[in-house]
């Protein structure tokens, strides 16, 4: 009888321990999993592709916050500039509100408002509409790590060019700022590369 308990109690381990093993396969079998070489997108039609100019030298991001950082080689002596490209899913704000934020980061040495001096113009590039915006002056550039209300240091002689790009996912960014020769010496080649941008999955 003893034998015979004991025989039936390694059988019930038995079959509970069959069970675990079977539902941990299934639930292993069910999961999305990447193939070898492969990755998984979820926000399919998410990237905005683009050609840069073969000069403009890529850079490890300063910041974590940065998708992408390039430098533009000065000329005739002129300082390099830099262009940064940012993107937040779902989330940075709208083209007018970015734009007055970057026009706020300069400062007219005859007091007029930067946004008056500035210049706009709308474009399409392979089906994205994409605003490029351009203004000079006095850049106040943040020293503080935040990069936000912190002390700045007036960078007289700069510009900026920049392109937003709206994609259903949220807009990109792509910002440049520097010395104005230097910025004006690759305009040109900036409107070209923003005819590049497309939305790739």
């Amino acid at each position: 009888m003893k034998r015979r308990y004991k025989m039936n109690k390694y059988l019930f381990i038995y079959l509970i321990l069959s069970i675990v093993f079977i539902s941990c396969k299934s639930n292993e079998n069910s999961s999305p999993q990447n193939k070898p070489g492969t990755t998984t997108n979820q926000s399919s039609g998410n990237t905005v592709d683009y050609s840069p100019h073969p000069d403009w030298v890529k850079e490890k991001p300063s910041s974590s916050m940065r998708k992408a950082q390039y430098r533009w080689p000065g000329k005739n002596g002129a300082e390099d500039a830099e262009m940064a490209v940012f993107f937040f899913p779902g989330t940075g704000g709208s083209i007018e509100a970015n734009l007055e934020r970057w026009y706020g980061q300069f400062k007219q040495t005859d007091g007029t408002n930067t946004r008056d001096n500035a210049e706009e113009k709308k474009l399409t590039a392979n089906g994205l509409d994409v605003t490029v915006a351009y203004t000079t002056g006095i850049f106040l550039k943040s020293t503080s790590p935040m990069m936000m209300g912190g002390p700045v240091e007036e960078m007289p002689g700069y510009a900026m060019l920049a392109a937003i790009v709206e994609t259903p996912q949220g807009p990109w960014f792509f910002k440049a700022t520097g010395p104005q020769e230097t910025i004006d010496f690759w305009r040109d080649d900036f409107e070209k590369f923003s005819d590049s941008f497309k939305l790739i999955n």
